[in-house]
């Protein structure tokens, strides 16, 4: 599920980068930058990512202060 990884190596703070917020990363997903492009993703995965990002934002928002 490499949309995963993304959307978490995006999200999350690193020595070298700050995290992104959850419309950026949506946005860098959808539109491509020079991190990833969306013909990284299988379009069936992809949409149903679209489907519930929602669910990714309030995942990750909970569990943040969690990992690490």
């Amino acid at each position: 599920m490499n949309i995963v990884d993304q959307y978490d190596a995006l999200r999350s703070r690193r020595p070298y980068k700050a995290g992104l917020d959850h419309e950026s990363v949506v946005n860098i997903l959808t539109a491509g930058d020079v991190r990833t492009t969306l013909k990284h993703f299988d379009p069936h995965v992809f949409e149903a990512f679209m489907r519930s990002s929602g669910m990714f934002r309030e995942i990750y928002e909970a569990r943040r202060d969690n990992v690490g």
